[in-house]
């Protein structure tokens, strides 16, 4: 009875704030006012739909309640807030249109009994919008007084001071947005998940594997390929369909080149901090091989031996072709100086000390014959490390095969070292003298079938497929794999699968509820962009760009 007592209370009392408000509706913002307030009315349209104005005074209303105003400007233009809150608007009113055509109506007192009784209004996202972003439908506000109870006051004049709108405006827009939020539920309305689904995904979720392998790069590899003069020229006999091929390709790095320098260089690394007597120490190191270089020792192999950029020491100090203002500018000015065959002085940069050496200059049209050499160098050692690169993988794959050998020990076996020759991962030792391209023993993080395995510039879905056919039983992959340049040779570490006693009702309707929201979105999605397609087409979408751009700032509208 107290129950009832109390509902017929609450209902008296929720139809007197209705009243109330309806009634400062019509007499507080009735009239002239209703159709401007100090927003500017229907004047200043950015946009147009089937018509229907979107004038700069909603569009900012809808930007507030999308939370815009707690964005940073970096924040917003990143997550491209103004974009998605206009074609919100602009969804908003095409999904209002078919709502209207099929028979749906929303009165004036059903939006604002909902703001009175649980705070709610109704917002709209685009499509688009990420998942950062607030999404489209019902929203909670709260708009009620010191006590817990709800405030008239507060709501009116949250819809006045913060969305700047008349009661009148503010009332249509939301009869707009709860009209969109039906059309919404009607084509969403039939979305189902078969319990199939539910168990694929939830297997997806809870199995994983984990792999260990060792990566053999063609990059390390190709430190190593040293190619002679008669390689090269015995490579253009034997590949000259390739070099040709390979030239066409590149020909424009070969014509019409502003001034480039080939140099090499040794450097001798300076910290900033340096003390005076550190820094008088680096210099009378390179000094020391400025005089050993100009006295006629190999600059390559001096490069070599003592450059501290162990990137270009590792080609003799080679820094390949480089047009004027690639390197800094203390390096670069003394390259350019110089003829080719000179040495320079010692050159001091943020880097550190160098002494360089130009070994050639070019510019305009390279000869065809010298760019075909150049290119030809390049395959040469391409092809040469990636066979490099598949006999260590394949070594190690035979040490593996008989299924007795760790990883790591079948790795120093295949390179022919015992245990006692390479330091132990993780040693000072060892992590001076490692070379970070060089084989070694690494782990997978535990991936599905839907993640990537091994991250780099390539697929690595291969490998993801090829770990989930391994078993305890058959722990090694059949062979090495290549991706990329690069040539894995893997093994299974760990494997978890889903457990079906632990598939409860609790994460059954967890995953089907999950599942069920991303196709409803999808669904939607379709659904959406089939509306905002046929009406751009048809003209009856048009947006001036130019104003919206002079409201929001600079930055291009998304396309249909």
């Amino acid at each position: 009875m107290l129950d009832s007592f109390a509902n017929k209370f609450r209902g008296v009392v929720l139809a007197a704030v209705v009243l109330l408000l309806s009634a400062v509706f019509a007499l507080q913002f009735g009239g002239p006012q209703a159709e401007g307030c100090a927003s500017g009315g229907q004047g200043g349209a950015i946009a147009q739909v089937y018509g229907h104005k979107i004038t700069r005074a909603e569009y900012q209303a809808a930007y507030t309640l999308a939370g815009g105003e707690g964005y940073t400007d970096d924040r917003a233009k990143e997550q491209k807030l103004d974009q998605h809150v206009l074609y919100g608007l602009i969804e908003r009113s095409l999904l209002a249109k078919e709502a209207r055509e099929i028979g749906f109506s929303v009165a004036d007192e059903q939006v604002l009994e909902r703001a009175a009784e649980d705070g709610i209004l109704h917002l709209s996202m685009s499509v688009n919008a990420g998942p950062m972003l607030p999404r489209s439908g019902p929203q909670r506000f709260d708009f009620n007084d010191k006590d817990g109870n709800f405030s008239k006051d507060n709501l009116k004049n949250f819809i006045t001071y913060r969305l700047r709108r008349s009661m009148l405006e503010f009332t249509r827009s939301q009869v707009e947005e709860s009209l969109a939020q039906k059309m919404r539920d009607t084509v969403t309305a039939n979305v189902a998940v078969a319990p199939g689904e539910v168990w694929d995904a939830y297997v997806r979720e809870k199995e994983s594997v984990q792999l260990e392998y060792v990566r053999f790069s063609k990059a390390y590899y190709e430190q190593q390929v040293k190619p002679t003069d008669a390689d090269i020229t015995a490579f253009l006999s034997s590949d000259k369909a390739a070099v040709d091929a390979e030239y066409e390709k590149q020909k424009a790095r070969y014509t019409g080149l502003e001034k480039q320098v080939r140099a090499r260089h040794i450097l001798i690394k300076v910290d900033g901090s340096a003390s005076d007597e550190d820094k008088a120490a680096k210099r009378a190191v390179i000094d020391g091989l400025l005089k050993r270089a100009r006295a006629g020792e190999d600059f390559a192999k001096l490069a070599a031996e003592n450059s501290e950029d162990t990137g270009s020491a590792k080609e003799g100090g080679d820094l390949g072709w480089n047009p004027k203002g690639r390197m800094v500018p203390e390096f670069d000015d003394m390259q350019f100086k110089l003829k080719a065959g000179d040495i320079s002085e010692v050159v001091q940069t943020s880097f550190g000390f160098h002494v360089i050496k130009v070994e050639a200059i070019r510019e305009g049209d390279v000869p065809v014959d010298e760019a075909k050499r150049e290119l030809a160098e390049q395959l040469y050692k391409d092809k040469k490390s990636i066979e490099l690169a598949k006999a260590a993988a394949d070594a190690l794959t035979q040490k593996l095969q008989g299924g007795t050998l760790a990883l790591e020990d079948a790795l120093r076996a295949s390179q022919g070292a015992g245990p006692q020759t390479v330091p132990p991962a993780g040693s000072a030792e060892g992590e001076e003298k490692k070379d970070p391209l060089a084989p070694e023993v690494r782990q997978t993080r535990p991936f599905g079938r839907s993640d990537t395995a091994i991250p780099g510039p390539f697929d690595s879905s291969p490998m993801v497929a090829a770990g989930y056919k391994l078993t305890e039983a058959a722990p090694l992959g059949s062979g090495p794999m290549q991706l990329g340049d690069d040539l894995f040779v893997y093994k299974l570490l760990s494997r978890a699968d889903a457990d079906k006693a632990a598939f409860t009702p609790e994460e059954q309707e967890r995953i089907r509820t999950a599942l069920t929201r991303r196709k409803q979105g999808e669904v939607l999605d379709v659904y959406v962009r089939g509306l905002l397609d046929r009406a751009t087409a048809d003209q009856k979408v048009l947006v001036d760009e130019p104003a919206f751009q002079e409201l929001v700032g600079a930055g291009s509208l998304p396309q249909s």
